[in-house]
Order: C-alpha cells, then structure tokens, then sequence
C-alpha cells in the first residue's frame, strides 16, 4: 500500500481494485406494473380529461442498486466489508397522481 521514493520514505496510495468482474454479480430481478385509468367527458364544445395514474401498482420493493466499492477510508472503526453489498437504491414507493384537464 506504498511506493518508495528515492529519499527512502513512503507514501500512502490508493488503489482501485475490481473484486467481481463486470456483469458477474447481479441481485434480483423485478417487475414494475403502473396502471393509468382516464376518461374524456365531452360537453358543448369543450372536452374534459379526468384521470388516475398508480405507479408500482403492486409496491414492489426490489432493490436497483447496490455499494460495490470496497474502501476503508472511510470510516476506520468500521470494517468496510460492512459496506460493500449493501443496497443504496430502492424501487420507488406506490403513489397516485390525480389529473384533470379541461380543453376549451
């Protein structure tokens, strides 16, 4: 984790190293259902739009995203194994937007 110079001293260097190969690790696989429900309301000349949209319909919680840097710098007193592996990207939650629009 050093180099010598010609003074003889040393000095810290970081190095980058892959422990897996790229594309050798993958975690689970999911499915994302978003649902959209809309209606067109037409009345005199003029025509509304009123509909409900549910993203992550079934909230599925599946995990986008993982740590895959081995360091430790960062924290001294605790190992970095800790780290490497863990998620650091969820699927979004379930929400629903409500939408209304009037075209005249």
């Amino acid at each position: 984790m050093g180099c010598f110079v010609a003074t003889g001293t040393t000095t810290a260097t970081a190095y980058t190293v892959d422990l897996l190969n790229t594309g050798e690790l993958y975690g689970e696989g999911y499915t994302i259902f978003d649902l959209k429900l809309a209606k067109n309301v037409r009345f005199a000349s003029k025509r509304l739009n009123v509909g409900v949209d549910v993203y992550n319909l079934f909230n599925n919680d599946a995990i986008r995203g993982y740590e895959n840097n081995f360091d430790a710098v960062d924290n001294p007193a605790t190992p970095a194994v800790e780290k490497w592996g863990q998620a650091t990207e969820l699927l979004s939650p379930r929400f629903v937007r409500l939408s209304i629009q009037l075209d005249f």
